[in-house]
């Protein structure tokens, strides 16, 4: 009886009294009155509004036909049947690009690093890079953040020592092997995360209580077929899922790489488990793509347990 008095509420079926989130539908809605009253750029009776594009519709078609009998559509030709469309371009107001150039100019110049330092002074996430032999935090901040954005934008150690003047490729790969590893990534997510949440302007998004989470499949070489890697939805294209949990204060706080051909189940699981971020949340909707039926979701309750 409780959960389907439970979907009865979130569906609008009942209402209650006095309840910002529960109350009447029809309470929220403007009156008729004032809406007559208004003056509104589309009609009120949407049978007026059909009326006025169909026949906005047949005179831009007949003004069509007669451009293609003419060989005279503005900005496009139809050859051999098919039509051909000029590729738009992007027009702006005459000295915007100065004005870009402008703000440019007035912004004061930071380093990235210094940001990542600023950050780190606040949310502390670069104690998660730990030493994996004694189990210290690194102690050279700078350091660690050059390898941390060397592997953020794909830049590679190599090229970042020659960006930076402070430390060499050999300094850059003694940081990444001694530090730097995924379950450290894991955990440095999760304080800047826990800390995304506390910020006054998260609560404007959502309480922290629910997320979402959905899969990114990233082609591979070579064909699944013969190492038996059938998918239903991706056939014999062999590949990788980035599989990511996303909370409705629209932070990431768990991604995980699996194969394409995997139950996404028990990684659900584990990225509701991997923070406090994700043990905090009631309710988590998965979201799935089918080739054939489209977008599709299923939720899964998550209930608060003492084991």
């Amino acid at each position: 009886m409780l959960f389907h008095l439970r979907d009865a509420f979130r569906s609008g079926d009942i209402w209650l009294a006095r309840s910002r989130r529960y109350g009447d539908i029809k309470q929220t809605l403007v009156s008729t009155q004032a809406v007559t009253q208004a003056r509104l750029v589309a009609p009120l009776r949407p049978e007026e509004w059909l009326s006025d594009r169909r026949s906005r519709l047949g005179t831009r078609l007949k003004d069509l036909g007669r451009a293609a009998r003419a060989g005279a559509i503005p900005g496009g030709a139809i050859e051999n049947g098919v039509l051909h469309v000029e590729r738009l371009e992007a027009s702006s107001p005459e000295g915007v690009d100065d004005l870009v150039l402008d703000f440019y100019g007035q912004m004061p110049r930071a380093r990235i690093t210094d940001l990542l330092l600023e950050v780190d002074a606040s949310t502390a996430f670069s104690e998660a890079f730990r030493h994996l032999r004694t189990g210290e935090p690194c102690a050279d901040r700078i350091g660690l953040m050059n390898v941390l954005l060397a592997e953020g934008v794909n830049l590679g150690l190599r090229k970042m020592a020659e960006a930076t003047n402070t430390h060499s490729h050999w300094e850059l790969i003694r940081l990444a092997r001694w530090h730097v590893e995924g379950e450290a990534y894991d955990r440095a997510l999760a304080m800047v995360v826990e800390a995304q949440a506390g910020l006054p302007m998260a609560a404007f998004w959502g309480r922290g209580a629910s997320a979402s989470s959905d899969g990114q499949f990233f082609v591979a070489s070579e064909q699944g077929e013969a190492m038996n890697l059938v998918n239903a939805k991706y056939g014999n294209t062999p590949g990788l899922k980035a599989y990511s949990h996303v909370s409705d204060q629209y932070a990431p706080f768990a991604t995980q790489v699996i194969p394409a051909t995997a139950s996404e189940a028990p990684y659900i699981l584990d990225g509701l488990l991997m923070n406090d971020a994700g043990r905090a949340l009631r309710r988590h909707r998965r979201i799935h793509r089918s080739r054939f039926r489209g977008m599709r979701a299923s939720r899964l309750q998550v209930r608060p347990s003492h084991s």
